[in-house]
């Protein structure tokens, strides 16, 4: 089979298969990528530690409502007139005070911890926002380098593709949809030719037999580049 034509075609798309791949590869395009990714792990981030937030507060309210509670039954014992009182019944009412004073140490306690912890995870909050920000306006502007650049070069590329569709029409179809499969993997270029006993590309060493129906045949396909090896 007569590959004159789809080499031709190949030595073109190798121009327009060199400005994709420099799109592909763009620093302003990977870099958006790190950033929308930085962006959105921070508010994932921003959210867990809202709820974090939330379940603190709610747990701060709950502790404040039990203070209160104790305090109030600590007033009640103040309140008392111990001459009224007998020895079981002041002796009982001390136990007790002493039992609500260290459940008043112990949510005392419990609120300077729950505070801390509201006031760290406000810290963590704002600096993830932080983040979060800084990082959505680098993506904006990365993004729309990269818009810039991809679109400084859409001209040479509508140009290269209609060279290449005009140059369709010459070749075989069967050949031309074998080429375009495995454009589609970004394999390029897809015809190498025989260096030798080896592979135009991978240079993997071919045995005879193979050699043999390239000679034959005019062009084999390569079992690990998966290249079309033909001869010159």
């Amino acid at each position: 089979m007569d590959i004159t034509n789809i080499l031709a075609y190949q030595a073109l798309d190798a121009e327009l298969f060199k400005l994709e791949k420099s799109l592909r590869e763009n620093q302003n395009k990977k870099l958006a990528f790190q950033l929308q990714d930085s962006a959105k792990k921070a508010q994932e981030r921003s959210s867990q530690l809202e709820q974090k937030a939330e379940a603190l507060i709610k747990e701060i309210e709950t502790t404040q409502k039990q203070f209160q509670t104790q305090s109030e039954k600590m007033q009640e014992i103040f309140a008392k007139d111990i001459e009224k009182m007998t020895k079981e019944e002041v002796e009982a009412m001390l136990s007790l005070k002493d039992k609500l004073s260290q459940n008043l140490s112990i949510l005392d306690k419990n609120l300077t911890r729950l505070a801390e912890n509201v006031n760290a995870v406000l810290a963590d909050f704002n600096k993830t926002r932080m983040i979060f920000n800084q990082a959505k306006e680098n993506y904006a502007k990365a993004k729309e380098a990269y818009d810039n650049e991809a679109k400084a070069l859409e001209p040479q590329m509508a140009e290269l593709a209609k060279k290449l569709s005009g140059l369709e029409k010459g070749i075989d179809a069967a050949q031309l949809e074998q080429y375009q499969k495995r454009r589609k993997d970004n394999l390029f270029p897809i015809y190498v030719p025989l260096s030798g006993d080896l592979c135009g590309y991978c240079h993997m060493q071919l045995p005879a037999a193979i050699i043999s129906k390239i000679q034959d045949q005019g062009h084999i396909t390569c079992e690990h580049c998966h290249r079309i090896i033909y001869k010159k």
